[in-house]
């Protein structure tokens, strides 16, 4: 049954694909983008692991629940549709959240929805075939989830009124819409780092022959796949068809080869077909943007300074999450050309669209709050740091949690590919912890 379903959706939105949008009329006014929900503030880590911890309920049971989202510093709110065993589901949200928090006091509001999550996978998952089809022409770039509401988020550029009014005579109330600029992946020039090599280090891609180089990207987080470690970056970064497969710290620029300490190893896997220069469809769409190196020795520890060369400290990685954050969840990320930024603010746990010009999944909208007062301002990654480390502070711990890999952005924001993506193209596949 979901085979037939999926083809259905799939034919239906090649069908449109084929049907220019006519331009929207003037007494036809496309609907309005919404603001982005208001940052939470200065979050607790307790409040993130309750959060954390009340959303792996949620997915778990999607047509029972509408989403989780962090709306305050010591403040999580649950949203879900009602029922006779609505009091039921409120009690085991709210104890799963205490177990979680341990002895900090963290409010837990429950509010009711018309939708659940269910509900709005369906319409995101309608929405996303249309894309992909090219129904909008690069207008529509992407959707996500208000987990609210439960209904679906379309991320629109200024010039879409024909499309939005479009895809609201399609799913009604079912869809909201963002504004955004078109995503990029993040590509380009701590730059000497050598083995054990570090999450947040910056390389270069070289050719076997180490003759010609072509851009540098950032580190993520080791795994062990079949027992044998392995490192993380941006698929986009290391693509199929690439003819620079092998990585090199980032600060040697000649054809010499350095020591072979500086040797962060070659691509095995990744996700994304075509060249650095021109990326396309591998199995972005299904896994996500990553790929994985080989070849050297890798220590689950991440930079986390601002510096981007000479002496930089590092944290170690003690838990790794392999499940979708709740909108509000505040992360860092580290990568060769911005250092570490913390306080970035998960505002679409659950987007997809096009990065790059191609389709991807398993990614999370991210912006930033510097100052901690509710509003975003435009602290983001930049060419260079696709690949990089995006993690979270523990509570009790000096360590941190592993949380993705940097895939790319625009001028005030960002996306990373979840670890949820990696699991689920090797459900085997672990990381070494601290």
């Amino acid at each position: 049954m979901r085979f037939a379903k999926g083809v259905s959706a799939s034919l239906s939105a090649l069908v449109l694909a084929l049907t220019p949008l006519l331009p929207a009329s003037a007494d036809q006014p496309a609907p309005a983008f919404e603001p982005v929900p208001r940052a939470p503030g200065q979050v607790s880590l307790e409040t993130q692991e309750a959060a954390n911890e009340i959303n792996a309920m949620v997915e778990a049971s999607p047509e029972k629940y509408t989403g989780v989202r962090i709306t305050g510093p010591d403040t999580v709110t649950v949203a879900m549709p009602p029922g006779s065993d609505f009091e039921q589901r409120s009690s085991a949200v709210r104890g799963s959240a205490q177990r979680a928090a341990g002895a900090q006091p963290v409010s837990i509001e429950v509010e009711e929805s018309g939708r659940s999550l269910a509900d709005a996978q369906r319409t995101q998952a309608e929405i996303g075939e249309l894309i992909r089809a090219g129904t909008y022409q690069d207008k529509i770039i992407g959707v996500g989830i208000d987990p609210a509401r439960g209904i679906a988020v379309a991320y629109a550029i200024g010039d879409s009124d024909a499309a939005r009014i479009d895809l609201k005579e399609r799913f009604g109330d079912s869809v909201a819409f963002r504004l955004t600029d078109q995503l990029q992946v993040t590509e380009r020039d701590r730059s000497r780092d050598s083995a054990p090599h570090y999450a947040a280090a910056g390389y270069r891609r070289w050719n076997p022959e180490h003759t010609g180089e072509a851009g540098r990207c950032s580190t993520s987080f080791p795994v062990l796949k079949d027992g044998i470690r392995h490192m993380l970056t941006a698929g986009h970064c290391m693509p199929g068809g690439t003819n620079y497969p092998r990585a090199w710290a980032a600060t040697f620029t000649t054809a010499t080869p350095p020591s072979t300490s500086y040797y962060f190893g070659a691509m095995v896997t990744t996700t994304v077909g075509g060249e650095a220069s021109a990326i396309t469809d591998g199995t972005q769409d299904l896994y996500g943007d990553f790929a994985l190196l080989h070849g050297s020795s890798y220590v689950n520890a991440v930079y986390n300074c601002a510096n981007l060369s000479g002496s930089c400290s590092s944290l170690l990685v003690g838990d790794v999450s392999w499940s979708t954050p709740a909108n509000g969840t505040s992360v860092c990320t580290s990568g060769i050309r911005t250092g570490q930024i913390c306080r970035r603010i998960v505002t679409d746990a659950s987007w997809e669209g096009l990065v790059g010009g191609v389709y991807m999944r398993h990614l999370a909208f991210i912006q930033s709050d510097q100052d901690g007062d509710g509003q975003y301002d435009c602290t983001t990654t930049m060419p260079g740091d696709s690949g990089g480390a995006v993690y979270q502070g523990m509570s009790g711990s000096s360590m941190v949690r592993a949380m993705g890999i940097i895939t790319g952005g625009d001028a005030c924001s960002s996306v990373y590919t979840k670890l949820t993506g990696v699991k689920a193209w090797n459900s085997a596949i672990s990381m070494p912890l601290n």
